[in-house]
């Protein structure tokens, strides 16, 4: 999953690098060598925190376990309330509209969702839960 997870972060970031080093027409050389520590950065990050979710997971006290699920949990309660209490509400408040939200929001909620989905089922499939 990691890695996945490198080569879209990693993707999008030398792309866009790739991009200014050309636009400074460096040499082929140099521009490799630069590509090559960016790609090397990047493993480095995303390896680092692929580690610290797997200490919270690993974790003997039930917060850092949980912590993500709660996030992600709290985020779509957010999400609901904000578009259900205004709809029942009309009944009495007709002015009332739900809290405008940019795309992002439910971008970022379908994405955090999508993760945790997808790495609990890796978790039971490959029998490393608890």
């Amino acid at each position: 999953m990691a890695s996945q997870v490198l080569n879209f972060v990693g993707g999008n970031v030398l792309s866009g690098v790739k991009g200014i080093i050309d636009e400074f027409h460096l040499d082929p050389a140099k521009a490799a060598e630069l590509t090559g520590k960016l790609q090397d950065s990047i493993t480095q990050q995303v390896m680092a925190a692929a580690d610290i979710i797997k200490a919270e997971a690993q974790s003997q006290s039930w917060l850092p376990r949980n912590v993500r699920p709660l996030c992600l949990l709290v985020w779509a309660l957010l999400i609901t309330v904000n578009q259900i209490v205004p709809t029942i509400a009309k009944l009495w408040i007709p002015t009332l509209q739900p809290i405008p939200l940019d795309p992002w929001v439910y971008k970022l909620t379908a994405l955090g969702f999508s993760g945790y989905v997808a790495a609990r089922t890796y978790e039971k499939k490959t029998g490393s839960d608890n």
